[in-house]
């Protein structure tokens, strides 16, 4: 996954914008596209400073071109609506306050220029299914072939190109999608997934995160980076990543506990994972 540092707004250039999406102060275009793997997935193409995307909007395909310039996010492809802007929202966590997490990031040499960069927000999916489903994608698995699965799983399920909706993955049974997706074990989980109902929690954190791990294939990493995708840092993703680079950035690599990794963190509150993610981020 490419992370890239960047202070610097970037402009639309010539391309024509049909709705331009007022932005926080902080909002940083390229780190938050580039703020994780999410940009190298169907429906998300990203290409000279330009973010492509194939959304459904009033119901259709939309071929979106999304870029930054004037201080706003300058979109192409639609016209301006309450659903754009909900979903510009979410897909940009446009809703979040890193006052708190930036002002800490100051006070520590590690960090600090999480602050000056306007570092922290995620690339998010339109839609809280739409994350939960690539984070599956994710579990036990090389990152080409979590690259694969969301394409097959787009052209077989999606509409025009979008990422399919709980009723696109409804109309194939699991056995498809395992076979023409390629996804394997996750086939089940995600057709599953999709005969719930799935809603971003509004409860207290802790409570979120035992309410996201019943959801169909979401263990606690998954909930961890689900509720990453919410704002909200309190829990670690632990995988592979996080034990290698907390161990050979703090322990000399030597083998030590989870329990013990997680403590480095414990300092951060509210912001633990965005402070590892920071640290790894720009360490790239």
């Amino acid at each position: 996954m490419v992370r890239q540092r960047s202070a610097k707004p970037l402009s639309a250039g010539s391309i024509p914008a049909v709705a331009s999406i007022p932005v926080p102060a902080d909002f940083n275009f390229l780190a938050t596209v580039e703020s994780h793997g999410w940009y190298h997935l169907a429906p998300y193409r990203w290409e000279k400073a330009v973010l492509h995307r194939i959304e459904l909007i009033a119901g259709k395909p939309r071929k979106l071109e999304i870029s930054f310039a004037a201080g706003a996010l300058q979109v192409r492809g639609t016209k301006d609506s309450d659903e754009l802007r909900t979903k510009l929202k979410r897909m940009f966590q446009l809703s979040v306050d890193l006052g708190d997490f930036h002002e800490k990031a100051k006070r520590s040499p590690a960090h600090e220029w999480a602050a000056k960069e306007r570092f922290g927000r995620l690339l998010c999916g339109s839609t809280l299914f739409e994350d939960a489903v690539k984070i599956i994608l994710t579990t036990n698995t090389m990152w080409r072939q979590t690259v694969r699965m969301a394409e097959l799983i787009v052209a077989k399920c999606g509409r025009g190109g979008a990422f399919p909706e709980p009723d696109d993955i409804r109309r194939f049974t699991a056995e498809e999608l395992q076979e023409d997706c390629r996804l394997g074990y996750r086939a089940k989980s995600i057709r599953a997934l999709a005969d719930v109902a799935i809603e971003t929690c509004t409860a207290g954190t802790l409570e979120c995160f035992k309410a996201y791990q019943k959801l169909p294939g979401i263990g606690p990493y998954a909930a961890a980076h689900l509720l990453a995708m919410d704002g909200r840092h309190d829990f670690i993703a632990v995988d592979t990543e996080f034990r290698r680079f907390v161990r050979e950035t703090y322990h000399k690599g030597r083998k030590v506990s989870d329990a013990t990794l997680v403590r480095r963190y414990d300092r951060w509150g509210r912001w633990k994972y965005l402070a590892y993610w920071s640290e790894l981020w720009s360490s790239r």
